[in-house]
């Protein structure tokens, strides 16, 4: 134990610089339980947001070569997965039309060009063969930039869809999710209303953005401070209420662990003995930082749980289109 005693500073030294004094402080005791393998038993995976890449990908202008040519073509490297080869083609010399800007704008979509994407698909005419798929995937370039308001106004303001027709449900869906991602109940109800769970194309994505607003509207919410009053009185209870049951059991066994030491130092050798006082003073770090992270540990889920949720519907907002439009 003595030759570790260095890191511990180390890490605590560390930690108050990363999170200030105080939260550094009692952030490490709960960092060192967390992390352990009992404490990673239950650890959830947030799946990582690509971010929009903001740079322009330039294409060459005024060639003469028809793009139709190559369009079935286009469409077999895009569905075998040769993003790096659709790329290519469609920098070839091809004369301007609909159809170019079409194939241009799926391009940049795969490649996270997201804002340049939302333009050529925002330029095609709605009278375009292209028109409504590139409407409904410049909705979801939009969402997946995070512009859920551009979003969300683009696709009301439109109006297209309002009077029905074969696309007014995947419309409805979209801005539906697009409710969800903003946060506005009343909307959701308006949209979600439209499910019908009946087209093959739609029902799983339905069925997904109805559970997700089930849970972000309907289910009751954790409370920080129920979180650490639990595990004040049985350490790592809180962290268990948060839904981290590897944390709280790792809590729970770390904490009095300690505490039955210091008991038996105590005993043995009398309050006032240094081994008593060391390993109280570590019970009542560790005990301590337990109701701290416990405490912290409601935020952090919810903010996890919410990323993973937004990630899902913007997933499912482009699901639908492999398959309506195919």
């Amino acid at each position: 134990m003595p030759h570790r005693l260095p890191i511990l500073f180390v890490l605590l030294f560390l930690s108050m610089v990363a999170h200030g004094q105080v939260r550094g402080f009692w952030s490490l005791p709960d960092r060192i339980m967390s992390s352990s393998r009992i404490g990673k038993v239950s650890t959830r995976v947030v799946p990582k947001v690509p971010k929009a890449d903001t740079s322009r990908l330039v294409f060459p202008k005024g060639g003469t070569k028809p793009v139709s040519d190559d369009y079935d073509f286009f469409y077999y490297l895009v569905d075998n997965d040769l993003s790096l080869d659709a790329k290519t083609l469609v920098l070839g010399n091809y004369s301007p039309s609909d159809t170019l800007d079409f194939l241009r704008a799926k391009v940049l979509f795969s490649d996270l060009k997201l804002y340049q994407a939302s333009e050529l698909f925002g330029n095609i005419p709605a009278d375009s063969p292209f028109g409504t798929e590139s409407f409904f995937y410049n909705i979801v370039s939009l969402s997946s930039a995070g512009e859920y308001s551009r979003a969300a106004g683009l696709l009301e303001s439109s109006g297209r869809f309002a009077e029905g027709g074969p696309y007014a449900e995947l419309a409805a869906l979209q801005a539906a999710g697009l409710s969800l991602l903003r946060g506005k109940e009343d909307e959701w109800l308006r949209h979600s209303a439209a499910f019908t769970f009946s087209d093959y194309t739609l029902e799983e994505s339905e069925r997904v953005l109805s559970e997700i607003g089930q849970r972000r509207f309907n289910s009751p919410r954790k409370h920080a401070g129920v979180a650490a009053l639990t595990s004040a009185v049985i350490p790592g209870a809180g962290k268990i209420y948060a839904g981290r049951i590897g944390e709280g059991v790792a809590a729970f066994l770390t904490v009095g662990s300690l505490g039955v030491i210091t008991a038996e130092n105590w005993t043995k050798h009398g309050l006032k003995d240094w081994r008593s006082i060391l390993a109280g003073s570590l019970c009542a770090t560790f005990y301590l930082g337990n109701i701290y992270g416990s405490y912290m540990s409601v935020s952090i889920e919810n903010n996890d749980r919410i990323t993973a949720e937004n990630t899902a519907i913007v997933y499912h907002l482009h699901l639908p289109l492999r398959s309506v439009f195919r």
